[in-house]
């Protein structure tokens, strides 16, 4: 098929943010002592928490990882699912997960006495892993990247305060929230200094994770520092000189300030470079100053017909600015969320494997009020898909194209509320995305999803950007990027996947992966379009 973009312009409407939090680096055994005080202790009752760990990668499920909140303690299973009935009641319950070859996960989550709470976790693998020696310097680093960390030698001690003079290891994990932000644990919240809560952006993270030889955690000792360089990567146009430092703390689920950095560096190349006392979640961020959007949700019975739907995780995701926020709605189904002030952010809601619409929020220097609620699908069976990619090339499209025959792309966004019942929700094209396709309804047969470069610039390409591809459905997700075989002024498409429904809202996904350059390939011939019943 050859798509021919129209000389019209470009609508920005919506788009929608995973709800699922990962981060990154670290182990399940003993650790050092902590930087913060022990929190507060829980209210009585147990929860139940229920979820699935993922690979960031591709969404695979991660298996044997051990999952822990509080005394609790759970393993995923082979399709990485997990649940705990014994879990702690609080407002910001930590989940944390920890699995060989991955980064430590953390979920943060509210949780009440005899509730049941999903808390989905996706895994990054670990950047790069350095072995030293604790009588001597070590510089540790990320293959590609400019990550680093120098430990000086006689630094680091056991969970016991002993110094460490054999090898241990660094594992160094970055985090990219230009290109994900959901990567980032805690939903960026930050605790003030005089009390309270606030928000921030961030332009860059790294993890930092010291084990000895049989796995134990180790710290930096008492009044001992270590260098750390943090690559950049943000929305934001704007770069600070100085910025400052936080942690995050894993009793609170809470992001901390403690230091500054410096940037050095141009270009991709570019890192904010500080000192720190312990080892942690490192974040270069700065806080938010915030406006709020006031909404509502309504989910819609068997028969079409709205009800107030409250417990649905509504979320931010800051589309010029590396942000998120969330909040769930009340028993009347309103919410209260912190955005930017002056930037622009999508807000989408979650529950249980099932999707609200999404809208664009902003910019605005006061509160917002939706002028409409987010409608909750009565069933487990829309799906959205998510593009991201990096500063260049600065206009990657999403193509989708339905059984019927209907292409969904920035010419034709489509509609959720009439055939085909999907919908093109933000078309960004100054780099990063997000840009978002929403399925409300989904229609019989096979859906074909790809890209293609409309820049035509490959300086870098899409493979050197990179892109990456969220695809989400019925509670699960699976992760896309370029394949290899991009070739500079020739392949600017990229056929990603075919999305097969049958009647009874069964979803199959088959990758395709292939570059071409006169339109998408491997889309199936049009059908009469008729919708599943879930």
């Amino acid at each position: 098929m050859n798509f021919v973009r129209p000389s019209l312009a470009r609508l920005f409407c919506v788009a929608l943010l995973s709800a699922t939090v990962a981060a990154c680096g670290g182990s399940d055994s003993d650790s050092a002592p902590a930087p913060s005080p022990a929190p507060s202790p829980a209210p009585v009752g147990n929860a139940t928490i229920n979820g699935r760990v993922t690979s960031s990668i591709d969404g695979s499920a991660v298996a044997g990882a051990k999952v822990t909140v509080g005394n609790a303690s759970a393993t995923t299973d082979a399709s990485g699912n997990y649940s705990m009935s014994n879990a702690p009641v609080g407002e910001r319950t930590v989940v944390r997960v920890n699995a060989a070859g991955f980064g430590e996960g953390f979920a943060v989550e509210s949780t009440a006495a005899n509730a049941t709470r999903m808390a989905n976790v996706r895994l990054q693998p670990v950047g790069g892993v350095t072995q030293g020696a604790g009588s001597g310097t070590v510089t540790a680093t990320v293959s590609g990247s400019a990550a680093q960390v120098t430990i000086p030698a006689n630094s680091v001690v056991d969970a016991a305060g002993t110094p460490v003079t054999g090898n241990y290891s660094v594992a160094l994990t970055v985090i990219n929230p230009a290109q994900d932000v959901a990567a980032m644990p805690g939903y960026y919240r930050v605790a003030l200094p005089g009390g309270g809560v606030g928000q921030m952006e961030s332009w860059g993270a790294l993890n930092v994770t010291l084990t000895d030889a049989t796995g134990k955690r180790l710290n930096l000792g008492s009044g001992k520092t270590a260098t750390l360089r943090i690559p950049v990567a943000t929305r934001s146009a704007e770069l600070p000189a100085t910025i400052p430092l936080f942690y995050f703390d894993e009793a609170k689920g809470l992001w901390v300030q403690e230091g500054s950095a410096a940037l050095r560096g141009t270009g991709t190349s570019a890192y904010y470079e500080g000192s720190v006392g312990h080892f942690s979640y490192w974040n270069a961020d700065r806080l938010l100053e915030t406006v709020y959007v006031n909404g509502c949700v309504r989910s819609l019975n068997a028969q079409g017909q709205p009800a107030n739907a409250a417990d649905v995780q509504v979320t931010s995701d800051g589309i010029d600015y590396s942000g998120a926020s969330a909040a769930r709605t009340d028993a009347a189904g309103k919410f209260r969320l912190p955005v930017k002030r002056g930037g622009k952010a999508i807000v989408a809601g979650f529950l249980d494997g099932k999707i609200t619409n999404s809208v664009t929020a902003g910019p605005a220097n006061a509160d917002i009020t939706l002028p409409e609620c987010l409608t909750l699908e009565s069933q487990a069976s829309g799906v959205s898909v998510k593009l991201t990619w990096g500063a260049s090339p600065s206009d990657v499209d999403s193509h989708l194209v339905a059984p019927d025959g209907s292409h969904i792309y920035f010419g034709s966004q489509g509609s959720l509320t009439q055939a085909p019942f999907a919908n093109l929700d933000v078309d960004d094209i100054t780099s990063y995305g997000p840009e978002v396709v929403t399925i409300r309804r989904l229609m019989i047969g096979t859906y074909t999803y790809g890209l293609r470069n409309y820049s035509g610039s490959f300086n870098p390409g899409m493979t050197g950007s990179p892109v990456r591809v969220e695809l989400n459905y019925a509670g699960r997700s699976q992760v896309f990027g370029p394949p290899a075989g991009e070739v500079t002024n020739s392949t600017d498409w990229l056929t990603l996947f075919n999305l097969t429904v049958d009647a009874r809202c069964n979803i199959s996904v088959t990758p395709v992966n292939r570059w071409s350059d006169g339109g998408l390939v491997s889309v199936p011939a049009p059908v009469v379009a008729s919708y599943c019943t879930p």
